[in-house]
């Protein structure tokens, strides 16, 4: 890492390291500037501010070997069009990463041997990039022996300076690149390593310098961290944490500062990482190296949530205050996710106290169980935090299907602690307070309460209604933290009558209590825990008989924006029910009401958005929520219409394979014609009509070759990948039709085999528009 080269790009001032070195030897391949330039010297040593600490590792800050970032020539950094699930298919990199992990040992001697055997299967620049990257990963560096190797000009040398921390393995992948003709950059930044803790201050996060990659492939720039890919570190520990509390569980477990060590380990996700992903954990010196289109600054890298890889993996959003350094209110603080899948998901926390920030240890006697309220609303998780005592505390939430692992973490910084601090009444674990989709597959769905929280008064009977969607036996109790649930059995009563199940409860005092419902299934002699409501009791307060105008008014204005049609008052609704929820108003229906009604437009406006913008993706994560809501019924022909959208596109997508596989020589041969035969001339006049180009400008060959000429987003194969039917008229459809009916698919075939290929996507794309029915309306 160092000398930046003047390029098309603009001048590379990542040059940022403070060594001087003498140049002894200067290794090149083919055009390519200065590969790697070995230098002498033993100044080389690590930043004095890394202390080797790293659950993700930091490459050293100085090289005996000088790669530079960037060459001349190469692409001009931007957001990449597409993401990598767009390019990047796993399973069908099967026999490329087989190869690249069975490469002889020797051939690690030769930058040309090495590079030739990994690629020599490869027909794509992904799948070249694909088998340096395995073979990489696959290189125990830290544990062979290089008592032999002599010499810096080989892959073998290289490592064997990677092994002494003098070299990086960025600079080494981007050796490997540029030797199979791939353009590859080191890009200087900082990320956040082992030593690093959600809501550390710029200046703490500074000490993180690190390196990574670039590199140009499927016609834009994607992100490779090479280091983090291949090693890691376990037994990490700061030493500045007690964990208190565990998925409603008290326990306390003070870490002991570790460095830990490094271990040779895969992680497939820094391979091909998404720009808007990988700004979480790394940020570059040049801000165009972030490859976004909207790029943060340093504050707001610094200030976001710790979002691990399964957070985006699995589409988690965070829907309150977006910062992982968060103070509390009153000793209290809250924390909402939502997920694009909710379907099998679950979702924990971990409560840990910062002894080092907080000044003191946490008091002895103090047991923080069943301090974390988390309540459950369709696809979101709402984690309430009671604070008994002040200090700073990490809140680290996790996550997953079938498997849990680490999603976020955040800062919460407690000055007051909250009053009266009491538990709650018992630990839900993953099932949390609030009826959701699981309930419901469970065989339990509610019918009058759909949120968790339920407010009611000390002696007065509330009840609970649901259906029976399978054939289960349901067993309810009502709990206190401290009073036995033996002598609250008389104040929870259950009756059934077919499917429809009663639950009328009363409870004998202030304070809070957790209804349980539990059922058991047909066969099984066991109960779950299938569906819980905090219910909060308080003494009833001396009913005005009036209100004042700002009450009445939301009041009203509630009412009317829950019965209003379309989504478009969905954060106008959002903030009534907040306002009347801070007012402390008497929910006469109202409220449940407007509830209700915001989680369907939000649902109902997913599906929307995701029609109106014929997003692939975007559409399947809304088919999903939608399935996956409460209001599936109502949503169903919203749900219908987006599924048929979502069919046709991924037709369009099947008969634009031939196309999109086609090579841009088959293009070269076409536009090669000086006076082509009519067939030829008719199918890619069609062929450009159909894309959106105006029939006068397609008269002339010449303007024809012009477009089949052009490259990168405006070339004919990017624009038949991104192409759609909705912006094609009748009239250009009938003139399509024309021309098809002039040939036959011989006739086109004969003419050219790529003006064929065109041909049959024209006759196809016919047939798609004509099977495609007008959409059928929106609900309500």
């Amino acid at each position: 890492m160092g000398c930046g080269n003047s390029t098309a790009a603009g001048a590379d001032t990542n040059n940022n390291k403070s060594n001087s070195k003498q140049v002894n030897s200067v290794k090149a391949a083919g055009n390519k500037q200065a590969l790697v330039v070995v230098a002498n010297g033993t100044a080389n040593k690590r930043a004095e501010n890394d202390d080797g600490n790293s659950n993700l590792k930091q490459e050293p800050e100085i090289e005996e070997i000088d790669v530079p970032n960037l060459l001349s020539g190469y692409h001009v950094p931007k957001e990449p069009e597409n993401r990598k699930a767009d390019i990047f298919n796993k399973d069908k990199m099967k026999g490329v990463d087989a190869l690249a992990r069975q490469t002889p040992d020797d051939l690690a001697d030769s930058y040309e041997g090495l590079i030739s055997h990994l690629t020599s299967n490869c027909k794509t620049d992904v799948e070249k990039v694909r088998a340096i990257f395995i073979w990489m990963a696959n290189q125990d560096i830290d544990g062979a022996d290089y008592s032999k190797v002599t010499g810096n000009d080989t892959p073998r040398g290289v490592m064997k300076l990677m092994k002494e921390n003098k070299a990086s393995y960025s600079s080494f992948f981007a050796l490997l690149c540029r030797q199979a003709e791939i353009e590859c950059v080191v890009i200087d930044g900082w990320a956040k390593a082992a030593g690093y803790k959600v809501g550390d201050s710029e200046t703490e996060l500074k000490k993180y310098r690190n390196s990574w990659n670039a590199v140009y492939i499927a016609g834009g720039w994607r992100l490779v961290f090479p280091l983090w890919a291949c090693s890691a570190v376990v037994g990490h520990s700061t030493g500045a944490f007690t964990k208190v509390e565990a998925k409603g569980q008290a326990v306390r477990e003070k870490e002991v500062e570790s460095s830990g060590v490094t271990v040779k380990h895969f992680n497939e996700y820094y391979f091909l990482t998404d720009p808007e992903a990988f700004v979480y954990i790394a940020f570059p010196d040049q801000a165009r190296w972030q490859l976004l289109s909207r790029q943060w600054d340093f504050a707001k890298f610094s200030d976001v949530p710790y979002a691990r890889p399964e957070y985006f993996n699995l589409k988690v959003d965070i829907r309150s205050k977006f910062s992982g350094r968060l103070k509390s209110t009153d000793g209290e603080c809250h924390i909402e996710l939502a997920c694009g899948d909710p379907s099998n998901m679950g979702m924990t926390y971990e409560l840990y106290y910062n002894h080092l920030e907080s000044g003191h240890e946490i008091d002895a006697n103090l047991q923080l169980n069943n301090y974390v309220l988390l309540n459950r609303a369709g696809n979101r998780w709402d984690f309430g935090i009671r604070f008994p005592e002040a200090g700073v505390y990490k809140f680290q939430i996790l996550g997953g299907k079938g498997y849990e692992t680490d999603l976020c973490a955040f800062k919460i910084t407690v000055d007051e602690a909250m009053a009266d601090c009491k538990p709650l009444p018992f630990n839900p674990g993953k099932v949390g307070y609030g009826p959701t989709m699981d309930t419901e597959i469970a065989g339990l769905k509610a019918v009058s309460h759909k949120t968790g929280i339920v407010k009611m008064f000390a002696n007065k009977t509330m009840e609970f209604n649901f259906t029976l969607t399978r054939d289960i036996v349901v067993r309810t109790e009502l709990l206190h933290a401290t009073i036995a649930k033996e002598d609250l059995q008389k104040y929870c009563k259950m009756t059934q009558k077919f499917r429809n199940v009663s639950v009328q409860v009363s409870v004998p005092e202030d304070g809070e209590y957790a209804l349980a419902l539990h059922a058991q299934q047909k066969n099984r002699s066991d109960y779950d825990n299938v569906c819980n409501y905090l219910l909060t009791s308080e003494k009833k307060k001396k009913k005005r008989e009036w209100e004042n105008p700002i009450e009445k008014r939301t009041r009203n204005n509630v009412s009317v924006l829950a019965k209003a049609k379309g989504t478009k008052c969905v954060e106008e609704l959002e903030g009534e029910i907040e306002k009347f929820q801070k007012l402390d108003m008497e929910d006469k229906g109202e409220l449940q009401a407007a509830q209700d009604a915001l989680e369907y437009k939000k649902d109902q406006k997913c599906l929307k958005d995701a029609i109106n913008r014929r997003n692939l993706e975007k559409l399947e994560i809304a088919i999903k929520q939608g399935h996956n809501s409460r209001f599936k019924d109502k949503l169903s022909r919203l749900i219908e219409e987006a599924e048929e959208l979502r069919n046709h596109l991924v037709h369009l997508n099947k008969i634009a394979h031939d196309i999109l596989e086609m090579k841009q020589s088959t293009i070269s041969e076409l536009r090669s014609y000086k006076s082509p035969p009519n067939v030829i001339f008719d199918i890619m006049q069609s062929t450009f009509l159909i894309l959106g180009e105006q029939n006068e400008q397609l008269e002339v060959w010449e303007n024809l070759q012009v477009l089949m000429g052009k490259m990168g987003k405006e070339s004919v194969i990017r624009r038949v990948k991104t192409f759609d039917t909705v912006n094609v008229k009748p009239a250009v459809q009938q003139k399509v039709e024309a021309m098809l009916n002039k040939y036959s698919e011989f006739e086109s075939r004969a003419a050219s085999a790529g003006a064929g290929t065109f041909y049959c996507w024209l006759r196809d794309v016919c047939i798609a528009i004509e099977q495609t029915e007008p959409p059928a309306g929106s609900d309500p």
